[in-house]
C-alpha cells in the first residue's frame, strides 16, 4: 500500500514538472531576424519655376528611402507572440537614425504595440496613393526635385498625424471582416526618453508637425498635439478572385502652439486637430482600383491673428482637403500603376492653393529582392500672392536665400532600383 501511495505521490508531484516541460517545449524562444531595404533613384524635372536650385536638366541622384530592421521575436506556449523591433534609418546624413523602437504582443486578443512607431492612420488605409509603385509618387522622390507652390499641402497624410512619436496602439482581431485600430499618443512631439513637458516641443519636433500650413522651416515653431487619439475601422473580404477593403480613420487631439525664441511658455490659441480619412480598394485577379479622401477641417490653424508670426489671414482659411484615384495591374514580374491626386486648401478667407498630380509607374521584379522601376509624373500647382508673401517673409527672416514659389508645372521622370531582404 505504501509503495502504491508513494508511486501515486511521485506521479502527482512530477505532473507539474511534466506540464511545465511540455509548455517550454511548445514555446519558441526569442530569435533575432534582420531585414531591410534601400532605394536609389535618379530624377529629371522639366519645370516652369527653377528657383531654389531646382533648375537644370542634369539628373538628381538620391537615396529615396533606406531602412534596416532588427526584430527579436518569440512565442509563448499559449500561442501568444511577442516581439521587440528597432528600425534604423540608414540614409546618409539623416538626422533620425533610430526612428522606430517598440514592443508588440500578438494573440487571440489582437495586437498591442507600445513605443515609437506609426499608428492606424498609416497602417489601415489603402488608397490610390498606396497602390502605386515607382518612387512613391507625391510621397517620394518627386518632392525633392519639384518646386511646390506656396501653401500647397501634400495630400498623403492628414493634419495631426502622429508619425513615429511615442504611443500605444491596439488592433482588434478580425471579426466577420471588420477590424478596429486605436492609438493614443500623449504628445505628438515626444520621442524616446523625453521628460513630460506639454508646453514646448520635445526632441521629436516635427514627428507630428503641420507641413506647409506653417511655412516656418523651424519645426519647433509648428503646432503639436497632446491627448491625440486615432480610431480606424476596416472591412475587407475575399470572394473567388475578388478582393475588397474599405477603411475609415479619424483623429482628434488638443493642439498647441508655443514659439521658440518668443515665449516658450506662452500657448497661442489654435484649432484642435479633427480630421478624417476614407479609403477603398477593390481588386479582381491582378487588377486593383483604389480611392481616398482626406478632410483636415481647420486642424491646428490659428484661431485669431498671431502678431508674432507673419501668418496674415491664414486663420480665416482651412487645413485643406485631398482626394486620389488609382489603379494597378500585375502581369508576371511587371506591375503597372497610375494615380491622380488633387489637393485644395484655403490659405485665407477667399484664396486657395491647389495641386493636380498624375503619377504613372512601372515596376519590374528582376530577381527575388531586386526591383527596377520607372516613374513619370505630371504636376501642376497653383497659389496666390498672399500665400507667397507669407512664405517669402519666413524665408527672409531665416536668411536662407529661398524664394517663395508661385504657380508651377512640371514633367518629372524618375528611374531607380530597390534591393530588399
Amino acid at each position: 500500500m505504501k509503495k502504491n501511495n508513494l508511486l501515486t505521490f511521485s506521479l502527482l508531484a512530477s505532473l507539474p514538472m511534466f506540464c511545465l516541460s511540455k509548455a517550454y517545449a511548445d514555446a519558441q524562444p526569442p530569435t533575432l531576424k534582420i531585414n531591410g531595404y534601400t532605394i536609389v533613384s535618379a530624377a529629371i524635372a522639366d519645370q516652369q519655376r527653377t528657383d531654389n536650385g531646382m533648375g537644370g536638366t542634369d539628373p538628381h541622384i538620391a537615396i529615396g528611402a533606406s531602412d534596416l530592421y532588427f526584430t527579436i521575436a518569440g512565442k509563448a506556449a499559449n500561442g501568444m507572440e511577442y516581439k521587440y523591433r528597432i528600425n534604423f534609418e540608414t540614409i546618409p546624413g539623416s538626422d533620425m537614425y533610430i526612428n522606430r523602437n517598440y514592443i508588440e504582443l500578438n494573440g487571440n486578443f489582437g495586437a498591442f504595440q507600445a513605443g515609437n512607431l506609426k499608428g492606424p492612420e498609416d497602417a489601415m488605409p489603402e488608397s490610390g496613393a498606396t497602390i502605386i509603385g515607382g518612387a512613391n509618387g507625391i510621397d517620394g522622390t518627386l518632392k525633392s526635385v519639384y518646386n511646390f507652390s506656396a501653401g500647397v499641402i501634400s495630400g498623403v497624410n492628414f493634419i495631426g498625424e502622429t508619425s513615429k512619436s511615442t504611443k500605444v496602439v491596439f488592433y482588434s482581431p478580425e471579426v466577420m471582416g471588420f477590424q478596429l485600430g486605436v492609438a493614443y499618443t500623449p504628445n505628438t512631439s515626444h520621442m524616446g526618453s523625453d521628460d513630460r513637458n506639454n508646453s514646448v516641443q520635445g526632441s521629436g519636433n516635427g514627428a507630428g508637425n503641420s507641413k506647409r500650413i506653417y511655412p516656418d522651416k523651424n519645426k519647433k515653431n509648428q503646432p503639436f498635439g497632446t491627448r491625440n487619439i486615432v480610431v480606424g475601422l476596416t472591412y475587407k473580404g475575399l470572394v473567388d478572385k475578388w478582393f475588397y477593403q474599405f477603411a475609415a480613420v479619424g483623429i482628434t487631439e488638443k493642439s498647441h502652439l508655443a514659439l521658440t525664441g518668443v515665449d516658450s511658455q506662452q500657448q497661442y490659441p489654435v484649432h484642435n486637430a479633427n480630421a478624417y480619412q476614407l479609403s477603398a480598394v477593390v481588386g479582381y485577379d491582378q487588377w486593383r482600383v483604389a480611392a481616398g479622401w482626406i478632410d483636415n477641417g481647420k486642424s491646428r490653424l490659428p484661431k485669431q491673428p498671431i502678431t508674432v508670426l507673419p501668418l496674415g489671414d491664414t486663420y480665416q482659411g482651412n487645413a485643406g482637403t485631398a482626394w486620389n484615384l488609382g489603379a494597378s495591374y500585375t502581369v508576371g514580374a511587371y506591375q503597372f500603376a497610375s494615380a491622380f491626386h488633387r489637393t485644395s486648401r484655403k490659405t485665407d478667407a477667399t484664396n486657395r492653393a491647389t495641386s493636380d498630380i498624375l503619377v504613372n509607374t512601372v515596376d519590374f521584379s528582376a530577381l527575388q529582392g531586386l526591383k527596377v522601376f520607372g516613374e513619370l509624373d505630371f504636376v501642376k500647382t497653383r497659389t496666390n500672392d498672399k500665400a507667397k508673401t507669407i512664405q517669402q517673409t519666413y524665408f527672409d527672416q531665416a536668411k536662407n536665400g529661398y524664394k517663395a514659389i508661385g504657380d508651377n508645372a512640371a514633367t518629372v521622370f524618375i528611374v531607380g532600383t530597390k534591393v530588399s531582404f
